[in-house]
């Protein structure tokens, strides 16, 4: 499973797990907490964005061990929805035993209780061998998504924040000695007191607790979180907050941005959906608005459109020389950049390698081949320009594979060789579900034979809207 490369934990994340956000459990109740189902589908799509090693899940009805914290120690997990009336959804997900062993050793060198919790503990506390709900809603919604990676869950601790959080710079530790590129996932609603009719009843401590948390976790304003009022918490009979603080100190020393995607209270209990990454992470799963508070098209995007747009004119391009990309792109850079016309495909051409002296430049000649070389369209006129939108994709370095078992089309794009014929394919292509179909279109886009040996790459892309 290790790559190679160092660990790091790349997203975090808070996820509401109340069970009707299953659709079988669910049924038309689903309407009500509509905002919420879909704020989780687009955490989903950003952690298949990632495309993490591991999955941590924190759960607060997870194994609850006394002065510990307890963390599954059992290889292969089970768990289902038939306590909700759905016993036909249901998961088998394989853990990290690995990173779990350095994690118990960190946690060992810091002097820090935690329990590995297997069958001969299970029966010993009474916990069932199945995972628990909270834990299995947000694999619900990976899964959905396609994403299928060892899972490490485990539960919260009943110790005071600063001591949670603590936790959490031990698991980023043991994340980057296990050389795992980590999710971690915080499972946990928020006040269960906002209105007369909740299941705890109503409390004014229940809406002003939502309210005070989640402006802190918009704001980022982690050390605020760890201040809140104890007695806030308990009035308003929370029970996310302990896996919260956990996940955050995860991003200990860290510049980190909070990406708020949902809050709603339906039912008298509070549902928070909200991304934590580096401040330097764009995520085009989430787009512009989402991404970074803009509804402005990327720099990248906007260079494409004014270079299609200029010489469709008959006017001059922009100069390389003239642009300024924000500093976080790369100097240079493969790209590919696609037209779509009314939602259909107008053009699109890229490197594979960069073939020009920056990215800007490499951006304006595929613009201008995308609209007026693409041999499959005419070239673009200007009275299309207004029905015209753009896409630009910087790829990222291709690594050889071994077969089609190691690509994933939703994932990873594939280039196809064969002597000096290459043929190449961008990832998340609607209508292309499986890697052999698209490496059979990479086939027959380069003249490839399918029965020619081939040599096979795969590599990642960060895609502009």
């Amino acid at each position: 499973m290790d790559r190679g490369g160092p660990g790091k934990v790349v997203l975090g994340a808070l996820s509401p797990h109340p069970p009707l956000l299953i659709p079988e459990v669910g049924g038309d109740m689903l309407l009500e907490v509509d905002d919420t189902k879909r704020a989780m589908e687009r955490l989903a799509l950003a952690v298949r964005e990632v495309d993490p090693d591991v999955v941590v899940i924190i759960s607060p009805h997870g194994p609850i061990m006394p002065g510990s914290i307890g963390i599954w120690a059992v290889g292969t997990l089970k768990g289902d929805f038939a306590r909700f009336g759905a016993p036909e959804v249901a998961f088998t997900v394989e853990n990290d035993l690995e990173l779990l062993s350095v994690l118990l050793d960190e946690g060992r060198a810091a002097g820090y209780p935690l329990q590995g919790v297997d069958e001969a503990l299970l029966k010993r506390y009474g916990y069932p061998p199945d995972l628990d709900y909270a834990t299995l809603i947000p694999l619900y919604y990976l899964e959905k998504a396609g994403v299928r990676k060892p899972v490490l869950p485990m539960g919260m601790g009943f110790f005071h924040p600063r001591k949670l959080y603590e936790f959490g710079v031990i698991l980023r530790r043991a994340v980057e000695k296990a050389g795992r590129r980590a999710v971690i996932i915080a499972s946990g609603d928020l006040s269960h007191r906002l209105t007369v009719d909740a299941p705890a009843g109503y409390s004014k401590s229940g809406p002003a607790f939502d309210r005070t948390l989640w402006d802190l976790l918009s704001k980022g304003d982690v050390e605020g979180i760890l201040n809140i009022d104890p007695q806030l918490r308990e009035d308003a009979g929370e029970c996310g907050y302990r896996s919260l603080v956990m996940m955050l100190g995860c991003w200990e020393g860290r510049s980190v941005k909070t990406v708020p995607l949902s809050y709603e209270g339906p039912f008298g209990v509070g549902y928070g959906v909200c991304l934590i990454r580096d401040k330097d992470l764009y995520l085009a799963s989430l787009g512009e608005d989402e991404g970074r508070q803009s509804s402005r098209p990327h720099p990248l995007v906007e260079l494409a459109r004014r270079t299609v747009e200029a010489i469709a004119r008959g006017e001059a391009p922009p100069s390389a020389e003239d642009v300024s990309l924000p500093g976080d792109l790369p100097a240079r850079a493969a790209v590919f950049v696609t037209l779509y016309r009314d939602g259909h495909l107008r053009g699109c051409i890229g490197t594979i390698e960069p073939v020009h002296s920056s990215l800007a430049e490499e951006v304006i000649s595929n613009a201008r081949q995308a609209a007026f070389a693409d041999p499959r369209f005419l070239p673009v006129r200007a009275f299309e320009l207004n029905r015209i939108t753009y896409s630009v994709d910087v790829l990222g370095e291709p690594e050889p594979v071994d077969d089609e078992r190691q690509l994933d089309p939703r994932i990873y794009g594939v280039i196809v060789r064969s002597g000096r014929r290459v043929g190449v394919l961008l990832p998340d292509i609607e209508g292309i579900d499986t890697a052999k179909t698209q490496v059979d279109i990479a086939r027959r886009k380069a003249g490839i034979r399918p029965d020619e040996p081939v040599e096979l790459y795969r590599f990642r892309v960060i895609r502009y809207t």
